[in-house]
């Protein structure tokens, strides 16, 4: 008698928990939907590009160097040159 309630127990638990995630599963939350709208413009550079500004050095156009305990100096195409001091 003890074992047909136990048994009887489980499957009613059973069948709550089946029911009650399955009404979990199909309840659905409503969906709330922002509006944002863009003030802000930004420049769209492509890829590889890189402005060259007094700060950068286009490796490019180097055609020699020479290092020493002071420095690095670099050679450039036109024959102009860059200290970089230590």
């Amino acid at each position: 008698m003890k074992k047909t309630f136990k048994t009887i127990g489980i499957i009613a638990t059973m069948g709550i928990m089946l029911a009650s995630a399955y009404l979990l599963g199909t309840t659905q939350a409503e969906t709330i939907t922002e509006i944002q709208t863009v003030t802000e413009t930004r420049e769209v550079i492509p890829d590889g590009y890189i402005p060259l500004h007094d700060d950068i050095v286009d490796m490019n156009t180097i055609v020699d160097f020479s290092a020493t305990e002071y420095g690095l100096q670099l050679y450039f195409e036109d024959g102009s040159g860059y200290f970089w001091e230590r």
